[in-house]
């Protein structure tokens, strides 16, 4: 079975704008995920809105990578239909959201766990949603629950997995970016690749905000787990 990772994701400068943070670690994160993909042999999809494909093009080239052009009129169907699309010849495919650091290890777990006969495989955020999801092909429907920031989608999630009578693997964490202070937090508990942390400083030090301080500051407590979670990120 081919595996597949679809990076789920607005172009860098657009997440940029919604973050406070700068284009360019988007475009790492996404350049890291390409290279976890070669990595544990897995093929790499960008799935975007159609009119981002220009300035991801800039950052991959025409052939580097596949191109999905997100459809759906909300973000669960965006995503049902990514996911669909993605494993049509057969593939697991395992969704991501472009603001998650790259983690090797969280999606060779998702992979290894779905070719071992898991029903899904979710990697939980360290605000308390999820960062990467893998469901079996007759599954994909439920992503359609997904909403935009909505608190109970991974215990919604679980409670259709656990009806269906799925099995569910929770992977390592990858932990996601949302803004200027899951970045410092993140950064605080050294759980940012070592290959991203001087571009996370830089991002955090182009605002007045940012003080070496910040970055030692306790972390607010994470909620790892069904009660509170966040979906990934809509398009502009």
């Amino acid at each position: 079975m081919d595996r597949v990772l679809v990076l789920f994701a607005r172009e860098p400068a657009r997440q940029a704008r919604e973050t406070g943070l700068e284009a360019e670690l988007f475009r790492e994160f996404a350049r890291g995920w390409r290279d976890a993909a070669r990595l544990v042999g897995s093929k790499f999809v960008l799935a975007a809105p159609p009119e981002d494909r220009a300035a991801w093009t800039a950052v991959f080239g025409e052939s580097e990578v596949g191109w999905l052009s997100q459809r759906g009129s909300s973000i669960g169907a965006r995503l049902e239909d990514a996911a669909t699309r993605a494993a049509a010849d057969g593939g697991q495919a395992v969704l991501v959201g472009g603001d998650v650091a790259p983690s090797a290890v969280a999606l060779l777990e998702a992979f290894r766990a779905m070719e071992g006969g898991a029903g899904a495989a979710i990697s939980p955020a360290p605000d308390g949603g999820f960062s990467l999801v893998a469901l079996a092909r007759e599954d994909f429907a439920l992503l359609r629950g997904v909403r935009e920031r909505r608190r109970t989608v991974l215990r919604d999630l679980l409670r259709a997995l656990a009806a269906r009578q799925r099995a569910v693997s929770l992977v390592s964490p990858a932990a996601d970016v949302d803004g200027r202070g899951s970045l410092r937090a993140i950064l605080s508990r050294n759980l940012l690749p070592a290959r991203f942390v001087p571009l996370a400083r830089q991002s955090l030090a182009t605002s007045p905000e940012f003080s070496p301080q910040s970055d030692s500051a306790p972390a607010p407590p994470s909620h790892h787990g069904p009660s509170v979670v966040r979906g990934p990120p809509l398009p502009a």
